[in-house]
């Protein structure tokens, strides 16, 4: 092989993984846009249980305020409903006897950390509303279907959209 060729190979080398991470970022491929959602609860890696809309919408939901910042634009107040995450894990019989800590997961990366102590004493949300219209997912420019929303979060920085994992620690 030339030296043309291996240059060739190289640059098509780069154009699949160039393809495959913009798959990976626009839903990896997942058919996100209704329907069958579920966020899984896990433990040391295992699926312990998996929620989805019909469990989390039998559960007692609650409307509440929350206003969404930034530091580039001026905050914005949006009427939420959800279940709080407690509400989630003690409906599954999820144990936390002796857990630090726990990570909320979107489907784009991003995660969120809440220790124990903040768990227990602030109010914390999994929202599949915004201002009464159920969440849009990405792939409609959504935050959802589920959204994490710690309500007084400074700049909303560890609100997560796309949750699709809790993990516990």
């Amino acid at each position: 092989m030339g030296k043309s060729g291996f240059i060739v190979m190289i640059s098509v080398i780069f154009l699949l993984a160039a393809v495959v991470v913009l798959w990976f970022i626009n839903d990896g491929g997942v058919n996100r846009e209704g329907g069958g959602e579920t966020i899984a609860i896990t433990e040391s890696g295992e699926t312990i249980a998996d929620m989805d809309m019909d469990y989390i919408k039998s559960l007692e939901s609650a409307t509440f305020k929350a206003a969404i910042r930034s530091s580039a634009n001026k905050p914005e107040d949006v009427e939420y409903t959800g279940v709080p995450l407690k509400s989630l894990l003690e409906g599954k019989g999820i144990a936390l006897d002796g857990k630090t800590q726990i990570v909320v997961k979107g489907i784009d990366g991003y995660m969120a950390s809440l220790s124990m102590d903040e768990f227990e004493k602030k109010d914390i949300y999994i929202a599949y509303e915004m201002d009464g219209k159920p969440m849009k997912p990405k792939g409609q420019n959504g935050y959802g279907p589920f959204q994490l929303v710690i309500p007084g979060d400074s700049f909303s920085q560890r609100w997560c959209k796309f949750v699709c994992e809790v993990e516990i620690k």
